[in-house]
């Protein structure tokens, strides 16, 4: 058992010969495919509204949706079916491109053992999802609890939050839709820029949450890790994140908004995409219309500057990943924050802070932060740096540290965040500066 454990911890995919491209081609489309497919179960929730009113991931939502909107509207019901075939086609067709334009793009097709290691990790992270259930179900069971109460862990915090939402939330104004969607919008991204972005400066939450997602060296929506399927915090974060943006959802409307809230995703949806996708950087922050449809949506290609492993893009020394977090429309939050960055010309390298060599093994990948705050807990004797390990922030390291993604003999550091001072050297971009940015031509040199 020791040596297997060994072996499925320290050994790593090797180099994939190129004979092999055509299978792989025929996965990654087929990959694409699916995952288009499948997303319409999330076009009822959003990233900035939220789960918060009883919402499940399903198709169920969508289509009782769509049926009450075809006896009330049927003309809005065409309308909505066309826009869903939009965004579902556009997607697609991006996915595609991001892929099989790569080459042209970047010199070489995409790596192949990329597309199988980051993949698996997705697949890996996602099928230990019911294996912790069980697990938990399991102690609740030893406890002398019921066995279900574990196993619907994920159920129970979205009824509970549905329950503290609807009996305890007031609904301030009872706003028209598109009125009650765009406040909603505003106000829930003010909760999500945080989260975001104490995703990257706080210790744990960098470690054990948010660091696989920016683990991946070139980007493609295929191979880039999920955010909400990371080991184990996703457990910890279902009451808060349902509780937080379902009463931002109830202060403005005291029914769902299925309806309205799909029409809003599908449209946000269509320039997202581009956020994580390195072959297609340069075409979409040259094109005027993808541009301005990502800087009003608050994401698109605005959003790979985020996965910059470069700070000199932003001109702000130390600021990996600290810019362009999201959170509402228009980068709202950002410019408030002083964390707004403009596009640069040159497509920035991805991936954590200097690309340093991972290593490419899917299981060590996705439990490495996992390891390395167990492992530094275990060789650190001090309780304050005990302390210091799990609330700490990102840029701490401890005295005894290994880095179990990282192939380096030393103690290495990702830069997620920069230190108090770097964050006060951001300058505050208005508005209409912002706004102005975005309209005006591609640029021919480097941004400041």
């Amino acid at each position: 058992m020791k040596k297997l454990l060994h072996f499925l911890f320290h050994s790593e995919v090797p180099d994939i010969n190129e004979r092999y491209r055509k299978v792989t081609s025929a996965f990654v489309v087929i990959f694409i495919i699916g995952y288009s497919i499948g997303f319409l179960q999330l076009l009822h929730l959003g990233p900035y509204l939220g789960p918060g009113l009883g919402d499940n991931v399903s198709f169920q939502p969508l289509i009782t949706s769509l049926q009450a909107l075809h006896s009330q509207n049927p003309s809005l019901w065409y309308a909505l079916i066309a826009l869903l075939c939009v965004t579902v086609s556009f997607r697609l067709l991006v996915m595609l491109a991001g892929y099989f334009l790569f080459e042209r793009e970047e010199g070489s097709a995409y790596p192949i053992k990329w597309i199988i290691v980051f993949f698996l990790c997705n697949l890996f992270s996602t099928l230990t999802i019911p294996l912790l259930l069980f697990a938990l179900a399991t102690l609740f069971w030893v406890s002398g609890l019921d066995f279900n109460l574990g196993w619907q862990w994920i159920d129970h915090n979205v009824r509970l939050a549905n329950q503290l939402v609807v009996n305890h939330v007031p609904t301030l104004i009872n706003a028209p839709a598109p009125i009650a969607v765009l406040m909603i919008a505003i106000i829930s991204g003010f909760f999500h820029y945080w989260f975001h972005r104490l995703g990257h400066t706080q210790r744990i939450l960098w470690l054990l949450f948010h660091r696989p997602h920016h683990m991946t060296p070139a980007l493609m929506q295929s191979t880039t890790m999920a955010v909400f399927t990371a080991l184990p915090l996703f457990f910890f974060i279902i009451l808060p994140y349902n509780l937080i943006f379902g009463a931002c959802t109830k202060l403005f409307s005291s029914e769902p908004l299925y309806t309205e809230v799909i029409i809003f995703n599908c449209l946000i949806l269509i320039p997202e995409i581009f956020g994580h996708h390195t072959a297609l950087y340069q075409i979409a922050s040259r094109n005027q219309l993808i541009r301005l449809a990502s800087f009003i949506s608050g994401g698109g290609v605005y959003h790979y500057m985020h996965h910059s492993s470069e700070p000199e893009h932003c001109g702000r020394s130390g600021a990996v990943n600290l810019v362009n977090i999201g959170g509402g429309p228009l980068f709202i939050w950002d410019i408030v924050f002083g964390t707004y960055c403009p596009l640069s010309a040159k497509t920035p390298r991805a991936g954590l802070s200097g690309q340093p060599e991972l290593h490419m093994n899917p299981i060590r990948l996705t439990l490495a932060g996992l390891a390395q705050i167990c492992n530094e807990l275990y060789r650190n004797p001090s309780w304050r740096e005990k302390w210091r390990i799990v609330i700490g922030s990102s840029s701490y390291t401890p005295t005894l540290s290994t880095d179990f993604a990282i192939k380096s003999n030393k103690i290495r550091q990702e830069q997620a965040t920069p230190n108090p001072a770097t964050i006060k050297n951001f300058t505050f971009s208005a508005p209409a500066d912002a706004i102005a940015s975005v309209a005006a031509k591609p640029v021919t040199g480097p941004q400041s």
